[in-house]
């Protein structure tokens, strides 16, 4: 017979799972997995030095027969001498407003639960009873999905600090043994059967047939996924080297990589760091698939500025001038639509800027050209027609580039001055009702120029969040 306690033992000791005077909250769901783990954290808990409570979450899936489930596992910590959290969510009420899986649903609803009450109840570790054969099946299915190391590494030990996996050393038989041989009751979802899950067709249909090409077919998998770990770390560590070299900008929901620096790296890497990326962006999609994946190198490699690859959860990523941009799906750097009072301020984070304006006598104004393109530029305030707005970009904007004949339209104007496509929407336009004044920090217009018969003008600057305000008040008109 295994020994299974040995296993779990050395499995912590070797991934510093549990620390002396740690809390440990064991997810239990009454399966003979999670049973299993429940007893054999009691009896390894003085010899280590830490604390055990149990938290029980019913999905709101199987009415009676789940509340049963939860008593059952309520009634087992009695029993054990460990105080037990039991609460209960709907995931088909949940699934109402989003589309998702219904076991991603689960999955994201059990995790919320047991990292809110690991909080409440002090505990600084929370344990799943995954095992061996959890991590061949996971392995398997990212295999059929066309995952890369990454992937293949399957379920770590650790994640996140604070969720360990104590018994990935142990097959689902030494747990029946070891449930057998200490007398522990257990419970069986009968969901575990239903062939409309996909990692149960994968156990009961796909492993039966796959054994008798290798009878050790889950062994082979789960050597696979501990080489695949070692690879997974390497180019973990060198992708952590490559990333702040490459960082051109990291907004929230937009990430941009300097394609230049990233040209000379071997495709293996590259993959490493995109995958990254869009983990950081959308880590509910993660791991990202091959086919994506391959994807963004080939963008990077043969892509044309301006072409683009669409990504799992809405993402997608862009060529553009000298860097490729991971962004979600919306633009997420696109201002709002604010008036801007005179004098008056508005700041707009997305961008990072501030915007003054303030109404000064012309001498004052006679430092700087009419058609100034830097942080200030002048007005005249009469020959402006009604407030005056800050918005976004909209399609089809055009105006009167100040020095220039005729209009110009704003998708050109950012084009000559090579402002990548992820960043304008976040160009602030400074407009009153008629017209664009001011492409903020990039053109002004030939509208409202300030001429001899000027008697107030209206200054407006863009600074920096870091800078501080320098313009002079004037008096209020």
């Amino acid at each position: 017979m295994a020994d299974v306690v040995g296993t779990a033992r050395e499995t912590i000791r070797r991934h510093r799972l549990i620390s002396e005077r740690d809390t440990v909250l064991a997810a239990v769901s009454g399966g003979p997995d999670s049973v299993c783990m429940l007893h054999v954290l009691l009896s390894l808990r003085d010899e280590v030095g830490f604390d055990v409570k149990v938290a029980h979450l019913d999905h709101g899936f199987r009415g009676e027969e789940a509340r049963e489930e939860a008593e059952f596992v309520e009634g087992l910590a009695a029993r054990l001498g460990v105080s037990c959290v039991r609460e209960e969510v709907s995931v088909p009420s949940f699934l109402l407003s989003r589309r998702m899986s219904p076991q991603d649903a689960a999955r994201l609803l059990r995790y919320q639960f047991l990292v809110k009450t690991s909080k409440l109840e002090y505990c600084q570790r929370i344990a799943t009873a995954h095992t061996a054969d959890d991590q061949a099946e996971t392995v398997l299915m990212r295999v059929l999905r066309g995952a890369g190391p990454d992937g293949l590494a399957g379920i770590p030990p650790k994640r996140e600090g604070i969720i360990i996996r104590p018994l990935l050393g142990v097959w689902r038989r030494d747990v029946e043994e070891y449930l057998a041989e200490h007398d522990l009751p257990s419970r069986t979802d009968p969901s575990n059967l239903e062939s409309k899950y996909l990692r149960n067709r994968v156990r009961n249909e796909l492993f039966p047939v796959l054994r008798e090409y290798n009878p050790s077919i889950e062994r082979s998998l789960v050597n696979l996924s501990t080489i695949m770990t070692d690879v997974a770390a390497h180019l973990e560590r060198e992708a952590e080297l490559l990333l702040p070299k490459a960082l051109k900008r990291a907004a929230s929901g937009q990430i941009a990589l300097d394609s230049a620096e990233l040209a000379g790296y071997d495709e293996a890497l590259l993959r490493s760091v995109f995958r990254r990326v869009f983990e950081s962006l959308r880590p509910e999609f993660a791991p990202l698939p091959f086919q994506y994946v391959e994807g963004l190198v080939n963008l990077l490699g043969r892509g044309e500025v301006g072409s683009s690859v669409e990504l799992p959860g809405g993402a997608r990523a862009r060529l553009e001038h000298g860097q490729v941009v991971v962004s979600l799906g919306s633009d997420p750097s696109e201002l709002p639509t604010v008036e801007l009072d005179v004098p008056g301020d508005a700041v707009f984070e997305e961008a990072g800027i501030a915007i003054s304006a303030r109404v000064l006598d012309p001498g004052e104004a006679s430092d700087s050209p009419a058609g100034s393109d830097a942080g200030v530029v002048f007005f005249d305030r009469d020959a402006i027609e009604g407030p005056l707005v800050i918005r976004p970009r909209r399609e089809g904007d055009r105006f009167r580039p100040f020095g220039l004949e005729g209009t110009k339209s704003l998708k050109d104007l950012f084009i000559d001055a090579k402002v990548p496509w992820s960043l304008r929407s976040a160009v602030p336009l400074l407009c009153d009702t008629n017209s664009i004044l001011w492409v903020v920090g990039i053109r002004r217009s030939a509208e409202a120029a300030v001429t001899d018969e000027t008697r107030r003008v209206l200054a407006v600057r863009a600074r920096s969040l870091e800078e501080s305000t320098g313009i002079r008040e004037g008096p209020s008109h």
